[in-house]
């Protein structure tokens, strides 16, 4: 028996015990795509789209499967599908890490938005030699029409690794990292003010909003670092780098600056790849949003995440502006509303854009690696590649699928308002993800 007659055994054994008032026997197992979609998602009071066609083919394709394709939905970090797209299309295999320009004997210099400066989880950050064999450095310091955080973020979640804030010069990964050795509380970068209280039903660290005043919990010492979001500022910048290269780092305002914008020059920063695989298998918000700025930065030598998104519609996707709703990089705004037709076509388009199997190693595979490790499996190889997007009440999984057939399709399933646990909707799409596999 195939593995997704027995998946269908079990739903339907789980349905019958939810109260259905049918018998078993009047259960008809479905026979085509569009009945499988109809009865694993018709009765689940659940705002659901689902999208699939066949990978490459023309620009109207028939779908093998359309189930409210065309509505709206939160898709959360199904977003960082577009900030991909962005950034295999405008951004170089380096990514820029650093502007610099000489007057006199001084040497001033300005972010470029690359996320991966001295960030720990990277082994690379070339600016940092660069800055060891300079002196009488000064920081350009600037902030501009974007805030700390993207229009819709919850502004509660500011001590929380996923919601770390954007900055033109990211450090560290605008990341704390603290933990417990022999019984003390570290924490790196150094320099932050830590302090000390004991209590058992409080969470291990704390972080004052709008200060990098950290509250360390002696009740709950912990040996696996854990990661918090510091306060960034130009003074912030200045503190950490100083503090890095052993030498004083000043800062004074890029607005109130003249220079020729021809004349900066540049040193390399991160690895593009590198930087964009972190972002979608560890679904990295703080990545995905900084990936935009280094977009904005490369094209216009400004940081605005508006003129990015706002470029790549007129340009690229001109036919779905106005139709659709993007507005960060990394999907955490509420404001995003997407379609699975949209996200389908924005994945075509990275299908016709490169190497197939280039292609696949950007995404999560099912049983093997990223968000999807645990799902979506198969013995011999994996057979779907795709981004995972989850708040409260939304679950997206959009990406590709390898049928037993030889061809590629591409899919987008999504569901908002749903309340509980996303399993259930994961158990359903392995089902119909599994049914098209064995029969398209």
């Amino acid at each position: 028996m195939k593995l997704y007659n027995f998946l269908v055994l079990i739903l339907i054994v789980l349905l019958a015990s939810c109260g259905r008032k049918r018998s078993m026997d009047a259960v008809s197992i479905p026979t085509t795509t569009e009945e499988w979609a109809h009865h694993l998602f018709d009765t689940s009071g659940v705002h659901s789209g689902l999208f699939v066609i066949e990978a490459g083919q023309s620009e109207r394709p028939k779908p093998i499967l359309d189930y409210h394709s065309s509505s709206l939905f939160t898709p959360a970090s199904n977003t960082k599908i577009l900030t991909l797209y962005s950034a295999l299309q405008f951004l170089p295999e380096t990514l820029v890490g650093v502007k610099w320009i000489r007057r006199n004997d001084t040497l001033f210099f300005k972010g470029t938005g690359d996320p991966g400066f001295l960030d720990p989880r990277f082994d690379v950050s070339p600016p940092l030699s660069f800055f060891r064999q300079q002196n009488n450095l000064v920081y350009l310091g600037e902030w501009n029409s974007d805030e700390r955080w993207a229009p819709g973020w919850s502004w509660e979640d500011y001590p929380y690794y996923y919601a770390a804030q954007r900055s033109p010069f990211p450090i560290y990964g605008n990341m704390a990292r603290t933990w417990c050795q022999d019984d003390q509380w570290l924490m790196e970068p150094s320099g932050f003010i830590m302090n000390r209280y004991f209590d058992p039903s409080a969470r291990a660290v704390r972080r004052n909003e709008r200060a990098n005043i950290f509250q360390v919990n002696t009740a709950k010492c912990r040996e696996t670092p854990l990661r918090i979001p510091f306060v960034t500022n130009p003074d912030v910048v200045c503190h950490l780098l100083s503090d890095t290269l052993h030498q004083a780092v000043e800062w004074t305002d890029l607005s109130g600056f003249n220079h020729d914008s021809g004349s900066w020059q540049s040193v390399p920063g991160s690895d593009r790849d590198t930087l964009l695989r972190a972002m979608m298998y560890e679904s990295d918000n703080f990545i995905a949003e900084q990936m935009l700025w280094s977009v904005s930065s490369a094209l216009w030598d400004t940081i605005s995440t508006t003129r990015v998104i706002d470029s790549v519609m007129t340009d690229d996707f001109s036919p779905w502006k106005g139709k659709i709703h993007w507005v960060d990089g990394s999907g955490l705004s509420v404001y995003n509303k997407l379609s699975p037709r949209f996200l389908v076509d924005v994945l075509q388009r990275l299908y016709g854009s490169m190497e197939h199997g280039e292609l696949l190693r950007y995404f999560p595979a099912g049983g093997v690696r990223g968000t999807i490790a645990s799902w979506y499996g198969h013995d011999d190889m994996p057979f779907v590649y795709a981004k995972t997007g989850t708040l409260s009440g939304v679950h997206c999984l959009s990406g590709y699928l390898l049928a037993d057939s030889g061809k590629t399709y591409v899919f987008s399933f999504m569901h908002n308002n749903y309340l509980g646990s996303s399993s259930q909707y994961k158990k359903k799409m392995d089902v119909l993800l599994r049914w098209i596999k064995e029969n398209h």
